[in-house]
């Protein structure tokens, strides 16, 4: 871009970290009142059996019988279509065996001789838990990697700056899912760790850029430092940015129910993304340096 185009992305900061501030604390209130996450079939347990069927069957009728006794089945294809091949997963209703609940219902709708009962499982609540307190802790031991690489190619300020950004993101990511009742499940995991990879590699393009700059010009102000490096980059980003998302809308609008939640969180995963390596995480950095050269 021309030297003379200069974004002043700082000073649109503030209002940027006021919008986010606005959507994680609507989500924070959403998560109070209606007391947690929704969370998928491998955290709360229940029963999935694999079942093939000897006629022609599709995914809506099977979705639509369940819907109808109001359970909340996940529902999808083995192989090809024509194999007439699902895997049905219910949650665990009190009082209830959810094989028994599935083999009911199927075998009402279409008769003992042509549903196929090829393998049950049941997952336990308490190894729901412990799907939960593992997918907390890679997050974690992630952003600790993370950091520990920032600070080595960069600095504190950097680790700090870009530590703050992937909070970011996981907020926005965890407040739209409490906005479109999604519930947590192992492929939400999957897409929010997607997005915190997306993320720092785009972040670590921006610092690249500003650290190269700074190197360049060390009497120049590291506000103005920042503002001419994101401009330079960001076409870059946006160009980047914009193809990954193409995949993910497409993700979503043909890539069928079973992958509808998923799609979301990475098309906000991709926005928030972005946007925080240039919204976020340079104001932070700028802040830390700021702090830390006052202190000295």
């Amino acid at each position: 871009m021309k030297e003379h185009t200069i974004i002043p992305f700082m000073k649109m900061a503030p209002y940027a970290i006021g919008l986010s501030l606005v959507i994680i604390l609507l989500g924070a209130v959403i998560f109070v009142v209606r007391g947690g996450f929704e969370v998928g079939i491998d955290f709360k347990g229940g029963s999935r059996a694999e079942v093939v069927f000897g006629q022609k069957v599709s995914l809506g009728e099977l979705r639509s019988l369940f819907k109808n006794r109001r359970i909340e089945a996940s529902i999808t294809t083995v192989g090809l279509v024509e194999d007439n091949r699902f895997v049905i997963t219910v949650p665990f209703e009190q009082g209830k065996d959810g094989i028994a609940l599935i083999k009911e219902i199927l075998t009402t709708a279409y008769g003992m001789d042509k549903v196929e009962f090829v393998g049950t499982t049941t997952i336990e609540a308490k190894v729901g838990k412990s799907f939960v307190y593992r997918a907390i802790n890679l997050i974690w031991v992630v952003s600790l990697i993370i950091l520990v690489y920032i600070i080595v190619r960069f600095d504190l300020s950097y680790g700090v700056g870009a530590i703050v950004a992937l909070l970011h993101d996981l907020l926005i990511m965890l407040a739209f899912s409490l906005f479109f009742r999604i519930p947590i499940d192992i492929t939400i995991i999957a897409a929010i760790l997607m997005i915190l990879g997306y993320s720092i590699n785009d972040t670590i393009v921006v610092f690249d850029r500003i650290r190269e700059r700074k190197a360049y010009h060390k009497e120049e102000d590291f506000v103005l430092v920042i503002d001419r490096s994101v401009t330079e980059v960001l076409e870059r980003s946006i160009i980047t940015s914009l193809t990954t998302l193409f995949a993910a809308v497409a993700l979503y609008i043909w890539g069928g129910e079973v992958l509808r939640n998923f799609s979301m969180l990475l098309i906000v995963g991709l926005v928030s993304g972005t946007y925080s390596s240039v919204m976020i995480a340079a104001p932070v950095t700028a802040g830390m340096r700021l702090l830390t050269n006052r202190s000295k």
